[in-house]
């Protein structure tokens, strides 16, 4: 007998709140195991989805991408990979339908996730830990390593060095996708240069970014373009949305000599490239036919068995169960810095 599952509802296009309510119970199919949730982290994506009405076309829906919890349920296909009781963090992101449920979104009690999008936890992290990753590994390695916007090389368990060091710029390094994006990219073997509030720079440096700038400097653009003359530079990633992140960056990257390109997790960033830069949006959801998706979460499994990535940002509980999801989201949509909001479960 399936269990009783219990939802986190988006009503109808836009509703300015979540309902809870019972919810289909889905089985796995192949590639896939089901998780009773511990934690859920919330993520900007909750908040634009939800207010601007994009993405989903049918309601009700259940919103939601980063989850943590205890496997219940494994598909044949996984068996020999995942038991039932085993700890796991994945992207419950791919807003797909099965059968008339929405099966892989996280505002749930029970949620499917797919290989490859799930890793072990391993003795030690905390589901509400483990939880703050997923997306934001996600969102920066499609800003990464796509031969669609910066096509680096992918990360390696193993430590990694160019033979001729090259840089990338990342700004919003204390944002989730930023944090994710400056360990990918240093575990890839790139130099990182970060751009934060001064107060974030530490964390910025403890995820491996070798130098970081002041974002509220005015004279941000200029010190960042003195730091790197003489640096190969491989192009800029915004790990933020912002008109003003982009114009200065498209101003850096050409006065630097290096490749002309930018990645934006911004949707329409592309009109606004300036001085012969291209700008480059990861805007997709169809993450799963992306090549580079797997060796970068075999790479994550691998470096969080061994102790060598850094939960980060910070999570803060800010609510226990689902009838605090829409508090939650409030909270977050008010605007956060360095911390990810966790709904414990």
């Amino acid at each position: 007998m399936s269990p009783t599952n219990r939802a986190s509802w988006l009503t109808a296009k836009q509703s300015p709140a979540n309902v809870v309510d019972v919810a289909p119970y889905t089985s796995p199919a192949a590639n896939e195991l089901v998780i009773r949730t511990k934690a859920i982290a919330l993520n900007p994506a909750d908040v634009v989805v939800q207010n601007l009405g994009v993405l989903l076309t049918q309601y009700p829906a259940i919103l939601g991408c980063d989850v943590a919890g205890e496997v219940v349920e494994v598909d044949a296909s996984l068996a020999d990979t995942y038991q039932v009781g085993d700890r796991v963090t994945g992207s419950a992101a791919c807003l797909q339908i099965r059968d008339g449920n929405y099966c892989y979104s996280g505002f749930q009690e029970y949620v499917v996730l797919k290989m490859p999008f799930i890793a072990r936890i391993p003795n030690g992290v905390g589901y509400e830990d483990a939880a703050v990753l997923p997306l934001g590994i996600n969102t920066a390695a499609s800003c990464l390593f796509s031969d669609k916007t910066l096509d680096l090389g992918v990360p390696s368990s193993e430590e990694k060095f160019l033979q001729e060091r090259k840089t990338v710029l990342i700004w919003g390094t204390s944002s989730s996708v930023g944090a994710c994006g400056v360990q990918l990219a240093a575990h890839a073997g790139y130099e990182v240069v970060g751009v934060a509030s001064s107060k974030n720079h530490e964390m910025a440096k403890h995820l491996g970014a070798s130098a970081c700038f002041d974002q509220n400097d005015p004279t941000v653009v200029e010190d960042i373009v003195k730091y790197l003359q003489q640096k190969d530079v491989v192009g800029a990633f915004s790990a933020i949305s912002s008109d003003a992140v982009l114009d200065s960056l498209c101003e850096i990257v050409d006065r630097s000599g290096g490749i002309k390109l930018v990645s934006s997790v911004m949707p329409g960033a592309e009109q606004k490239a300036s001085r012969g830069v291209t700008i480059v949006t990861n805007f997709t959801t169809d993450i799963e036919n992306n090549s580079f998706m797997r060796p970068v979460w075999e790479w994550l499994n691998k470096v969080m068995e061994e102790t060598k990535i850094k939960y980060l940002p910070q999570p803060e509980i800010v609510g226990r169960g689902l009838e605090d999801v829409q508090q939650g989201v409030d909270l977050l949509a008010k605007g956060v810095s360095a911390k990810k909001l966790i709904i414990s479960m």
